[in-house]
């Protein structure tokens, strides 16, 4: 079998983000089996231990290059393709849309539709989508901040009496 770079790019890129979601949240998150081919499990990362917790189904990507310049003139940027596909397993998963990425040589970004208090972000609203787009460090401080796992933890602990 083949070597296949970007694939390897992108297993590398969902274990970075499995790592520091761990240390950050002090909950362990994995990388999901099998690469979201299990019809129950979608997304690419996943908290193993105490799945009804954390609210997001993760998407994640990592690419050379990613299309902004076309974000208000055309239906095809990868941003969309992306956030589409994140949002399917999200239903899926019964959870919020999370989309996680970046390119070559960038920082960290997420995207979300959600009511976090973020300062800066991008909203973008353009053929039918609708999302925000932050750093990621600045999303996970502004969760954290928030006190919404905490409540949602609370909420789904009873969920399944």
């Amino acid at each position: 079998m083949a070597y296949n770079k970007s694939k390897a790019k992108g297993s590398a890129y969902e274990q970075k983000i499995a790592t520091l979601l761990s240390k950050e949240f002090d909950v362990e998150f994995r990388r999901v089996p099998l690469s979201g081919a299990i019809d129950y499990l979608k997304g690419d990362i996943w908290t193993p231990h105490d799945t009804a917790w954390w609210p997001y189904c993760i998407e994640c990507k990592h690419y050379k290059e990613i299309q902004w310049n076309n974000l208000l003139t055309s239906k095809t940027s990868n941003i969309f393709g992306f956030w589409q596909q994140t949002v399917r397993e999200a239903e899926v998963m019964k959870k919020k849309p999370l989309l996680l990425f970046r390119w070559d040589r960038s920082k960290d970004y997420a995207a979300y539709d959600d009511d976090l208090k973020i300062e800066d972000y991008v909203e973008v609203s353009s053929f039918g989508h609708k999302f925000k787009i932050s750093r990621l460090d600045d999303w996970i401080k502004a969760l954290k901040k928030s006190g919404k796992l905490s409540d949602y933890r609370e909420e789904k602990k009873y969920s399944y009496c």
